[in-house]
C-alpha cells in the first residue's frame, strides 16, 4: 500500500506535564503537516466551540495511512480523548525509531537531541522558556507564538522521519522489521495506557493502616533493644552501627543562652548539640559488605539474610523492611500518584516504556507495576 503520511502534534495545558488523564488539562492546538501543508487547528484554546476543528482532524487522519509523530503515545491519548479515530493508521515514532538506531543508548530522547543529531536546527525556546518555566499556561500564551511553535514541531518531526526512512533502508530486513514491529506495539501499549488498571483504593487504605500497626509493633520492639532518643532505624549508617557495631550520633537542642536584643529579648536561646552512643558489634560484617565510607557495611535484604545468630532480631528488621516497602510504595504511594496525578479514584494510568532499557525490553513507570508482590496484585481487579 502507498503511504499516505501526516505528522500528528499536540499542544496541552501543563498540570502534571500536560497529563492526558487528568481532568484538569486540556488539550489546546493540534497540528498536523502532510509535507506540503501545515494544518494547525485551535480546540480549547480561545474558548470557541471547537466542534468543527475536530472534524477536520478526523477527515485528515482518515485521508492518511500512516501516522509521523515524536513520543507518540502522548499525542494519541490525547486525540483519542477528544473522539478522533486512528484506529485504521500505522504510526511511526520518531523518538522511539532513534532509540533503536542508537542500540538503545538514547534514553528517552527529546526532539532537540534527535533534531541536532541530523543536523536540522532545534525546536522554538521561547514557548518553554517565556511562558511554560514561568508557569504560564498554554492557553495565555500568544496564537502566534504557539502556531509558530507548534509549526516549527511539525517541520522537525518531518524533516527527521526523512532522514530516519534513508537510514533505517540501509539496514538489515530483521532490522527493518524489528523497527515496524516496535512502532506497531507502541500502538497496543498506547491503548493499555489508555484503558488504564482498576485498583482497589480503600483497600488500600485499610492495608495501610494494618500494615502500621506492625511497623509501630516492630518500631517499639527495636527501641527496647536500642532505647536511645531520636534513632532512626530507616537510617543505613545507623543500622549498620547496630548490626556491626559503631557510633550513633544524635543531635539534640539544649539553652545555650538568653537573647539580649532584639525581638526575642529575655528568652531562652537554644543551640545544637550531640549525644554520642557507641554499640557493640552483634554480627560478623560478611567478606565483601564493606561501603566506601570507612567503618560501614551493607544492610541490604541480600546481606541481612546471610547473617548467623538472633534470629528474632533479624526477623524483626526483614519484615519491618518488607512492610515499610509495602505501605509507603503501594498502599500509600500508589494512592497518592494518582492523586497527584488527578486520575479518577481506583484507576491507575501507568506508563509502558519503550525507550529506557538498553536491552529493548519494556519497563513500567508511574507507577512500576512489573515487580510487585502477591498482596499487591490482590488490590486489582478487572471491569469484565
Amino acid at each position: 500500500m502507498e503511504q499516505s503520511p501526516l505528522v500528528l502534534d499536540v499542544e496541552t495545558t501543563i498540570f502534571a506535564k500536560g497529563n492526558p488523564f487528568s481532568e484538569r488539562n486540556k488539550l489546546c492546538y493540534v497540528g498536523l503537516y502532510n509535507g506540503e501543508t501545515h494544518y494547525l487547528i485551535p480546540i480549547e484554546y480561545d474558548g470557541k466551540p471547537y466542534g468543527e476543528g475536530l472534524k477536520k482532524i478526523q477527515e485528515l487522519i482518515n485521508k492518511s495511512n500512516l501516522l509521523i509523530l515524536f513520543n507518540a503515545k502522548f499525542d494519541l491519548h490525547w486525540i483519542r480523548r477528544y473522539g478522533i479515530n486512528f484506529s485504521h493508521c500505522r504510526v511511526h515514532d520518531c523518538q522511539l525509531v532513534h532509540f533503536i538506531l542508537s542500540n538503545q543508548r538514547a534514553i528517552f530522547p527529546s526532539l532537540n537531541e534527535v533534531a541536532e543529531h541530523y543536523g536540522l536546527g532545534k525546536k522554538l525556546d521561547v514557548v518553554e522558556e517565556e511562558y511554560w518555566n514561568k508557569n504560564i499556561d498554554t492557553p495565555d500564551i500568544p496564537q502566534d507564538i504557539l502556531e509558530e511553535y507548534l509549526e516549527q514541531d511539525l517541520h522537525l518531526t518531518y524533516q527527521i522521519y526523512l532522514k530516519q526512512v534513508e537510514e533505517v533502508k540501509e539496514l538489515p530486513v530483521a532490522r527493518q522489521r524489528l523497527i515496524s514491529l516496535h512502532n506497531q506495539d507502541l500502538l497496543v501499549l498506547e491503548e493499555m495506557e489508555y484503558n488504564g488498571l482498576l485498583y482497589n483504593e480503600d483497600k488500600c487504605t485499610k492495608l495501610a493502616e494494618a500494615d502500621q500497626l506492625l511497623l509501630d509493633n516492630y518500631d517499639e520492639d527495636l527501641r527496647s533493644m536500642f532505647p536511645i532518643d531520636g534513632i532512626n532505624f530507616d537510617s543505613g549508617d545507623q543500622l549498620s552501627c547496630m548490626l556491626y557495631g559503631g557510633t550513633i550520633t544524635i543531635p539534640y537542642q539544649e539553652v545555650v543562652g538568653v537573647y539580649k536584643t532584639g525581638a526575642r529579648a529575655g528568652q531562652e536561646k537554644l543551640g545544637w548539640k550531640e549525644h554520642e552512643y557507641i554499640l557493640p558489634r552483634l554480627f560478623t560484617p560478611p567478606k565483601g559488605s564493606a561501603l566506601k565510607k570507612e567503618g560501614y557495611f551493607s544492610t541490604d535484604e541480600q546481606t541481612i539474610k546471610s547473617l548467623k545468630g538472633n534470629k528474632k532480631f533479624l526477623d524483626i528488621l526483614l519484615n519491618r523492611s518488607t512492610i515499610k516497602k509495602r505501605v509507603g510504595t503501594y498502599y500509600r504511594g500508589i494512592p497518592k500518584l494518582r492523586m497527584e496525578m488527578d486520575w479518577p479514584k481506583n484507576m491507575l494510568h501507568g506508563q509502558l516504556n519503550q525507550c529506557i532499557a538498553r536491552t529493548g525490553r519494556l519497563s513500567s513507570s508511574k507507577p512500576n507495576l512489573q515487580n510487585i508482590d502477591g498482596n499487591i496484585k490482590d488490590l486489582f481487579y478487572t471491569r469484565y
